[in-house]
């Protein structure tokens, strides 16, 4: 159809219909382009400003209570329960000096005592305090050091116990917040963060409080540029505005009562239509559960909203909405779109004149390098076309008989590429092999060889979830060394962990174990995960044999360093739990969740040095071929019934292994070593002391008999902290002793202990006098045969 048209009128056509396609393509996408992009833009600003207020809100609501922790803890130490009030006030002025984001620090006790400091908008920082004689709440400057200077006011009829935000709190019984208030010293709209706090009895000691003002909110949300008009605001559930970037008020004073104002009733045209769209879309307020873009007019032109919720779990639960009009984006757009077609057009003209003159000019020397063409299709490498130009069409022709040159030369090199080609490809593949080997060895030390193959050969192996599968979980703990800790400097500490872990890690690594995470001197070793084996249980058990029985070497260089020996308790638990990736997209972790993960670590909780206890649901499995030498029913914390327990201390089978175990010889002290004990719950001292004696001691464990045989005696495994308290003991042997109650026969008025965490000198002071009494026995005996 086109063989018989002129080059020439081809050239020309083409060229036009080109650029009018060009021109109505352009056009088109321009303003599609043009209102997506509005759209995008728009989504990413009202992203971004919710983003950064609900940063800038978290930071200002959870501030007042991190400071009312600080003050809780502050009383639980002691450091607050002093008669001394000016030293008490000047701690709150120190809080509120320390953190600007506050106004108000103080405390109201149940006894009418109420003290703090405050904050003024110019400010400086006053004391407060309540006369309880006369009931005035008094101000009073201070200096620098935060010491009263002088009285400001004082204001009757004042009783902390009346406020709002004192009582919320005591019915609340926990961190909460109070109702927005008008604050009488600023005038503006504020809110107190309070908390109670109770003696050891759970009584009632007070409430403390924490205030800070929304005009700071205000100033934030004003300094926000939202496209030329856009505006966010904060309200609550009710739809009482919180904060707004508008000048306009969120409250009015009518009648000396503070009224708030309604986001629906703001002065605000564009908040006022936000809200009322927001009532009518979703019907209340309270529905909203979720962030949310929308979309609205308001008089024929759009509007884009956003509605964001914000809760903090202590009664705070508002919505944060940015709104901006379309047209702050549309008219730049528009007036590029105007352009863009205006410059088409012309562009249009141009080329028409251009392509008439041009193809005349370009075609003749075309035709020319077409017959040439033609010659080198046929084999004639030797080409050359006659150069009469100095322009591209000329350098077109210059080209064309250098690439006729070089074609020849190309086909008689191209198989030498091809084979350069191939040696470079095996290098770079080399290199990847080797790249992925130095991933895995600097991931081995922080993952298992597991793991780290399906993170490198799973592409799903980074992908966040899990899944239930049933696994067996071993769990170590050294005892007593955090207190041999305490005397050790901390490359001491360090050295001595890291060698007792890579004795425990080659030992579990044998055993096929994956470790999960190391817990100070703990392990937590997973058998079952990430890789299912049909012997995971048997495998978990004989690699706790294993492991005591490297505490062998292990304590042989503790010798040689010259620190006390190391021993390690081992429990060992099977069932159901959640294995996979576990934390967020930026950081995430290996592990397991599950009940019977903390089932696990109350069953190691329950043995001493040396022992592997294990749960009836291991013992099931293994049966057969475990030596079991007790047993006890344990009532565990968070269990509706007692569960039964094993100690073991050898596996048969393929892997025949035991633990060597000695009889405890207990010998009689001739002068028993009085004591006093106390009870431990998860690391905090119990309440009474009980006086008590050793009568009976062996190389770890004692017989106490206690003083008092109408007291009730502490229950099997129990820990126990220890002071020693005969006269005639050295004066180190005074040092804190702990230990766990043995649930093994005993006298009436009597119980066994086991040695958990021991000060060298008391060691060295027992190991002395078990010592002397042995030899003792032993000369007695010889004296008598």
């Amino acid at each position: 159809m086109y063989s018989k048209i002129p080059l020439r009128v081809i050239f020309i056509l083409s060229t036009l219909l080109q650029v009018i396609t060009a021109v109505g393509l352009t056009g088109y996408f321009s303003f599609r382009n043009g209102q997506k992009a509005v759209n995008e833009v728009a989504t990413q600003l009202r992203d971004e400003v919710t983003e950064r207020v609900k940063e800038r809100l978290l930071l200002y609501v959870e501030t007042p209570h991190l400071i009312n922790r600080l003050s809780a803890n502050a009383f639980e130490l002691g450091q607050l329960d002093t008669q001394n009030t000016q030293y008490k006030q000047k701690y709150f002025w120190q809080q509120i000096r320390t953190f600007p984001v506050i106004t108000y620090n103080f405390y109201g006790s149940v006894s009418g005592e109420y003290l703090g400091a405050r904050r003024l908008p110019n400010g400086d920082l006053q004391g407060i305090e309540r006369n309880q004689s006369t009931g005035y709440n008094q101000y009073f400057a201070t200096n620098a050091q935060g010491d009263r200077t002088g009285l400001i006011e004082a204001l009757p009829n004042f009783d902390a116990r009346q406020r709002p935000w004192y009582k919320q709190a005591v019915q609340a019984g926990k961190p909460t917040w109070s109702t927005i208030y008008r604050d009488f010293s600023t005038g503006g709209l504020a809110i107190t963060a309070a908390q109670p706090i109770y003696d050891n009895q759970g009584k009632l000691k007070g409430v403390l409080g924490s205030d800070f003002i929304f005009s700071q909110v205000n100033a934030f949300l004003q300094s926000l540029k939202i496209g030329a008009s856009g505006q966010t605001f904060i309200m609550e559930r009710s739809g009482m505005l919180v904060a707004t970037s508008t000048p306009d008020p969120t409250y009015q004073i009518t009648t000396k009562q503070t009224q708030r104002i309604k986001a629906s009733e703001s002065q605000n045209y564009l908040l006022q239509q936000s809200a009322k769209h927001l009532q009518q879309r979703f019907g209340n307020f309270t529905q909203i559960h979720k962030s949310q873009p929308l979309d609205f007019d308001i008089q024929g032109e759009r509007q884009f909203l956003q509605v964001t919720p914000l809760q903090d779990g202590r009664g705070l639960d508002w919505l944060i909405v940015v709104v901006m009009p379309e047209a702050d984006f549309m008219e730049r757009i528009q007036a590029n779109t105007r352009i863009t077609v205006m410059l088409c057009l012309l562009s249009l003209i141009v080329a028409t004149v251009l392509g008439l003159q041009t193809s005349l000019w370009i075609v003749k020397p075309i035709q020319r390098l077409n017959t040439a063409a033609k010659g080198l299709a046929d084999g004639c490498w030797e080409q050359e076309l006659p150069i009469e130009r100095s322009d591209e069409i000329g350098e077109l022709a210059e080209s064309f008989t250098c690439m006729a040159k070089q074609l020849k030369e190309l086909f008689d090199t191209l198989e030498q590429k091809v084979r350069d080609r191939t040696q470079t490809l095996a290098k770079i593949n080399g290199e990847l092999k080797n790249r992925n080997a130095l991933i895995r060895q600097v991931f081995g030390r922080y993952l298992s060889d597991e793991i780290v193959s399906n993170l490198l050969e799973n592409p799903l192996g980074l992908e966040l979830g899990g899944t239930r599968r049933k696994i067996t979980i071993l769990i170590s703990d050294l005892r007593g060394f955090t207190a041999t800790a305490e005397r050790l400097s901390p490359e001491q500490v360090i050295a001595i962990l890291n060698f007792y872990l890579e004795y425990m890690a080659d030992v579990i690594t044998s055993y096929e174990g994956t470790i999960d995470e190391f817990m100070g001197d703990g392990i937590l070793t997973l058998f079952g995960a990430p890789t299912v084996r049909a012997n995971d249980t048997e495998r978990a058990v004989a690699c706790a044999i294993a492991m005591q029985q490297a505490m062998i070497p292990v304590n042989q260089q503790m010798q040689e360093w010259g620190f006390p020996e190391l021993e390690m308790g081992i429990g060992i638990h099977t069932g159901e739990v959640v294995v996979g990736n576990i934390g967020s997209e930026k950081r995430t972790k290996y592990g397991v969740v599950g009940s019977h993960i903390n089932l696990a670590y109350r069953i190691e909780a329950c043995s001493v040095g040396g022992q592997i206890i294990i749960s009836e649901d291991v013992l099931s499995e293994v049966r057969d071929i475990v030596q079991v030498d007790g047993q006890q029913k344990v009532q565990m914390k968070g269990v509706k019934d007692p569960i039964n327990l094993y100690e073991i201390s050898g596996i048969a089978g393929e892997h025949n292994l035991f633990l060597s175990k000695s009889e405890e010889q207990f010998l009689d002290l001739p002068e028993p070593i009085s004591l006093q004990y106390v009870t431990l719950e998860s690391k905090h001292v119990g309440d009474h002391w009980y006086d008590a004696e050793i009568v009976k001691l062996s190389c770890r464990e004692a017989l106490i008999q206690q003083h008092n045989l109408d007291g009730e005696l502490p229950a099997p495994l129990t820990n126990l902290k220890l002071i020693l308290l005969n006269k005639n003991l050295p004066q180190e042997a005074g040092e804190d002793v702990y230990t766990k109650v043995l649930e093994k026969p005993a006298p009436e008025g009597s119980f066994y202990i086991r040695f958990t965490g021991l000060p060298p000198s008391v060691r060295t002071m027992l190991d002395h006098l078990y010592n002397a009494i042995s030899l003792e026995l032993k000369r007695q005996l010889e004296t008598a045969l």
